[in-house]
Formats: structure tokens, sequence, C-alpha cells
């Protein structure tokens, strides 16, 4: 990252410095890929985190167990899924002949195929929305295995004094849920920068590179498509460098709010 790397010379190339990160921050695409990798993460951040929580909250609710076993079952099945494969299905589900432009057009909610991945704002929801299907019941079986510590004596002391389910959720699962949440979110927080690479490099094209290019994919086209390696490692290390400055302010901010840092 502070060298001008070369093959002939190696690890002895000539050093540059802080060149690498000037030639970064006073590029045009330096506030465009920080920009969608903020935006993408923290729609990641909440989509994922509201849709983890509801959906481990009904599945407690559940009473039936071979329904619950195989509902657990089918919310893991995503999360194994490569995003080759996951990429694909969005790919197809929302092209132009698509199973989604299918049913706008029946129910007459547009008159023409809309293109979801020509348009960049739209880009940013389907990735977040993709992240979450792929994510969602994994993280929710960890809010489901906090849930399930709670003492049922406190869910009796409610149900006793006229709390309605909703109430007993609100007052009694919530509140519990907070650490995990807590935790949860300082180790996403932490990778905030890292949105990912494979969903962006497989969803994206050069018609939405302006919302869909991130700082993993450009630290890619530049360091390993154009040979610019020095370069490429310096924008790699200013998103580890970010990162680990989040992780400590997230930490920091959590332990306030509720004692759940992690260090």
């Amino acid at each position: 990252a502070f060298e001008k790397f070369n093959y002939k010379t190696g690890v002895f190339s000539p050093f540059v410095g802080l060149k690498n990160f000037e030639y970064f921050f006073k590029s045009s695409w330096a506030w465009t890929v920080t920009r969608n990798t903020l935006v993408i993460n923290i729609l990641f951040l909440i989509v994922g985190t509201v849709c983890s929580v509801v959906l481990a909250i009904v599945l407690n609710e559940v009473k039936a167990k071979k329904f619950l076993k195989v509902s657990q079952s089918m919310m893991l099945f995503p999360y194994f899924i490569s995003w080759v494969i996951a990429s694909n299905i969005f790919l197809t589900f929302l092209s132009g002949d698509g199973l989604i432009n299918k049913i706008l057009l029946a129910l007459h909610v547009t008159d023409e195929p809309i293109l979801f991945f020509q348009k960049g704002p739209y880009f940013w929801w389907i990735i977040a929305l993709a992240n979450t299907w792929k994510n969602m019941g994994y993280n929710a079986i960890i809010y489901l295995a906090a849930i399930s510590g709670i003492d049922a004596e406190l869910y009796e002391a409610a149900e006793v004094d006229g709390a309605n389910r909703l109430q007993r959720i609100w007052h009694i699962t919530l509140p519990a849920l907070r650490p995990q949440i807590g935790i949860l979110l300082i180790l996403a927080i932490g990778g905030i920068l890292n949105t990912g690479f494979e969903q962006q490099l497989l969803m994206g094209n050069n018609a939405i590179l302006n919302y869909s290019d991130v700082l993993d994919t450009y630290a890619y086209r530049y360091g390993m498509k154009n040979g610019m390696y020095s370069y490429g490692t310096a924008v790699g290390f200013f998103k580890s460098a970010v990162s680990f400055i989040l992780v400590l302010a997230a930490n920091k901010i959590t332990a306030k709010l509720n004692d759940s840092a992690l260090f």
C-alpha cells in the first residue's frame, strides 16, 4: 500500500508513502464507492436485524413442534446457498420477463416491465433484500436461542396480570434480546465497509456502476484487473482502518446503552 509495486523488485519496490491513498481520495470514485458501501451496509443492518428479530419472535410463538422444525430447516437453507445461485435467482425473478414483472403486469400495477437492474437506486434495495433473505434464517436462530433462555415465569406472571401476547413480546421478549442485538450490531458495524463482494460483482452491471460499485469491487477492478496492486491494497487498507475505528466506537456506544460490550 505504501509502495509502487512491480514484479521485478517485489517487496523491495520503491517506497511512495501516501501517494496511493492520495490518488484514491482525489479520485471522483472515492466518494461514490464509499457512499455505496455505507448505504448498502446500513440497509443490511436495518432490514436484516428487524426481519431476523421478527422471524425469531414469530417462530417462538409457534406451538406446533413439527411445523417449527420444518420451518427452521427451510429458513436455514438460503444461508448455505452460494451467492452464484442466489444472485441468479434474483436476476431471473426480477428480469424483464421474470415472475415479479409478470405479477405486476397482471395486477395492472405497471403498464410495462420494470428493468430493475437498469435503475441504480433499485439496486440498493434489491441487494439488501437478497442479503436479508440469505442470512435472516441464521440470525433468527441466534435470537431464537436467546428467547428460549428467558424465564417462563416472566411470561406466566405477565399473563396473570392481564398482558396480551403483543404486550408480553414488547415488555419481556424484546428487552431480553437487547444484549444479543447489541453484540450482533457491534460485529456487523465492524464490517460495515465489508458489504460483500460476490453479490455486487454478480448482480451489478456497467449501467448501474454508480450504485453497485463498492470498495471491494473497486479494489478488485483496479488492483487485479488493471494490475494496480499497490493502489488496490491501499483501498483495502483504508477500508480495514475505518472498520477498526467503527468497531471501537460501536463497542463503546453499546456498552453505555445496555452493558453488552464485547471488550
